[in-house]
């Protein structure tokens, strides 16, 4: 097996294998894509006739799907008042979705807190239906022309057809997964600090290194931890730096990347608000939106989707380049979550829970408002995602049919890097490793050559905008990153971080992006001070 010295994972967000790999046109008949056995189909709403899955998804929708922990159990066909022992059949994709679409989706916070929560939700009357009659889209797929980026790497690379993630809910606990191998009991979005030992920290204990890449508010701050010492906060890099380093030959062990998050300021089939840039790069359905009466017509156009396309070929790319580091290197893309779209292979069940349980301040917090969920004991995946493993030592069109979770990232990095480390939890020690694939002894002079995607990268993270969307408000997913950007900086005034001065921004967007750029500000520095050795390790 080669010897690798650097792993790459790039995590986008919310779509699920079928819905960006379903038609595929792959040369193994074991790829088992849509158009082989089936047909594949969910029963209608309300009794109507059976939904066939198909092409024909555009990149847009006129309503997110739901993708909470509940509407996720519905989706595979599991009922609240028979989740022991029952299987999932992955049958309830169309009932979820148009009940997302009629604006019928139930009170989600429980604990003390939690009617008062859902009373402010709800003030406004229940909503008016959006998109009533759109929850057959849900079983659509793209076609590979419309993911020439992901669709190319998956024919010429690895690509796993039984990769599944963590947990059957929301982008956050998936997350989680793939740096600690727990989500700490959680299954929806829970914002508060997360105290998890991670990879990244074992890691470090092992004597290797590791960086972060990102931009705007990651997701991976819910670990405080990972940046409440200098010496770590240096870690951290603008997305533009990654290019630079790969040509350099200056990669850690580990490099984390994670996409732009921050949402389009207008619906697609409307001009851009002047002043605010469109910048996002994850694929989230909430950042590909039009209205329901223009979903029909609507023409491809620049959007966050097709940016997330290019974002893999930009990394794919920086590593091409340079062969060198490529050949001791693995990539992995990703996606963290099915975001509520159809695949028609059911998750596993049967596979550990990781054990971990949640500290006292978590129970707390849980305690006062919590999202209302049934019972989950972490014994089931979630739905199917895509993900492609990329290396030099990768034959072309190799189906992996491996069971994996997000935790296989940890296990990866530990049988490379630490392998006498124990894992972080149980599941990580059950996950299967994917550096398995790299069965080449000599690295392929055949790579594609996917130059025509790449994006440009600006050399610093884009300023904030200086218009709002027009009723001042951000989707409902990104109000978890804005809350997570103001704990973030409430940590670094409170330490005395010079450049958490006061912040000038008046809009919850422009906030999280003002603190995104003082936090890289922040990590400029420390790692100024760690070049001229005056950075000790615990420094803040």
């Amino acid at each position: 097996m080669a010897l690798i010295e650097h792993v790459i994972v790039l995590a986008l967000e919310n779509r699920s294998f079928d819905h960006m790999l379903g038609f595929l046109d792959h040369p193994d008949p074991a790829f088992g894509g849509l158009d082989h056995g089936g047909p594949y189909a969910n029963p209608g709403w309300a009794g109507g006739p059976p939904v066939q899955a198909g092409p024909g998804a555009k990149p847009v929708l006129p309503v997110g799907p739901d993708h909470s922990h509940d509407a996720v159990m519905e989706q595979l066909g599991v009922q609240q008042q028979a989740r022991r022992g029952r299987r999932p059949t992955n049958e309830g994709f169309v009932e979820s979705f148009e009940r997302t679409c009629r604006g019928l989706a139930p009170s989600t916070h429980g604990g003390v807190l939690g009617p008062l929560l859902n009373w402010w939700g709800a003030r406004g009357g229940s909503p008016a239906a959006p998109a009533p009659n759109r929850g057959p889209l849900v079983m659509l797929s793209q076609t590979p022309d419309q993911v020439p980026v992901l669709s190319r790497l998956a024919l010429e690379f690895a690509v796993c057809t039984r990769w599944f993630c963590s947990v059957p809910g929301e982008t956050w606990p998936n997350r989680n997964f793939l740096h600690a191998a727990t989500s700490d009991g959680e299954t929806n979005i829970e914002l508060r600090p997360y105290t998890n030992p991670t990879i990244f920290e074992l890691l470090e204990q092992n004597g290797r290194t590791w960086r972060i890449y990102h931009d705007d508010t990651p997701q991976v701050w819910a670990f405080p931890n990972l940046w409440d010492r200098a010496d770590r906060h240096a870690n951290w890099f603008p997305f533009a730096a990654f290019a630079g380093h790969v040509a350099a030959g200056d990669l850690p062990a580990y490099s984390f990347i994670e996409p732009n998050h921050r949402p389009p300021f207008h619906s697609l089939d409307h001009a851009p608000i002047i002043g605010a840039s469109d910048v996002s790069n994850n694929q989230h359905p909430e950042n590909n939106v039009v209205d329901n009466a223009a979903y029909d017509t609507f023409v491809a156009a620049e959007s966050d989707f097709d940016r997330g396309d290019r974002l893999i070929a930009t990394v794919y790319e920086a590593l091409r380049r340079n062969p060198e580091v490529f050949e001791r290197s693995v990539l992995l893309v990703t996606y963290d979550e099915h975001g509520g779209f159809y695949d028609h292979v059911p998750p596993p069940v049967g596979v550990p829970n990781p054990g971990a349980a949640p500290n006292l301040a978590a129970r707390l917090l849980h305690a006062l408002w919590h999202r209302r969920s049934a019972a989950f004991d972490f014994t089931m995946l979630g739905p199917r995602v895509p993900t492609v493993v990329i290396s030099p030592h990768v034959p072309a069109h190799t189906v992996h049919a491996q069971v994996h979770d997000h935790a296989s990232v940890p296990a990866t990095l530990r049988a490379l890097f630490a392998p006498e480390a124990a894992p972080l939890t149980a599941r990580d020690g059950w996950a299967a490793p994917f550096h398995t694939v790299l069965t080449l002894t000599e690295p392929r002079g055949d790579l594609p050559d996917l130059s025509d995607y790449v994006t440009p990268v600006a050399a610093a993270p884009p300023p904030a905008a200086t218009a709002p969307a027009s009723n001042g408000s951000v989707p409902p997913y990104y109000e978890s990153f804005v809350t997570l950007a103001d704990q973030v900086h409430t940590r670094l005034s409170g330490v005395g971080e010079p450049e958490a001065a006061a912040l000038q921004a008046t809009t919850p967007a422009e906030r999280a992006a003002e603190i995104s750029r003082v936090f890289a500000e922040a990590a400029v520095r420390h790692r100024s001070a760690a070049q001229a050795g005056e950075l000790s390790e615990g420094d803040r």
